[in-house]
């Protein structure tokens, strides 16, 4: 299964023990492909670094490991579905590009998407749960 994961996804699942570690360790086991773009990439290390105040070199190499444990697509950005959240359209745009078949987000403005074109917009542990049927 191909996936999406949002920033907040990529976040908790790096600092933290809980379930998006868990949607990680998932990837990283080859039960599902980690899709993602640029434009994802670029808002996780302006994240890590502003937010969570995390050092230069540190944040290169944690992008360095999710480049390698991803496969990245170019968006064109031109994507206009989330009418809450226009930044949050990238995460849309990458999984229909990227062949994706859902995206994992704890985000209000995806979940309350719920779906677009075929692609699911699931929460941590629904991503979970479906791994596991």
């Amino acid at each position: 299964m191909k996936v999406v994961f949002d920033t907040n996804i990529l976040v908790s699942a790096l600092l933290w023990r809980g379930t998006p570690y868990r949607c990680l360790l998932a990837v990283r086991s080859g039960f599902a492909e980690l899709i993602l773009s640029p434009p994802i990439l670029e808002e996780l290390r302006d994240v890590l670094s502003k937010k969570f105040m995390m050092a230069k070199e540190a944040v290169d190499d944690t992008i360095t490991i999710i480049r390698e444990s991803c496969s990245l697509v170019d968006i064109p950005g031109t994507l206009r579905v989330v009418d809450d959240d226009p930044e949050d359209d990238k995460f849309i745009e990458t999984a229909m590009i990227g062949g994706a078949q859902c995206v994992v987000s704890g985000d209000k403005h995806l979940l309350r998407l719920g779906e677009y074109h075929g692609i699911k917009v699931l929460t941590a542990r629904a991503f979970v749960d479906r791994l596991a049927e």
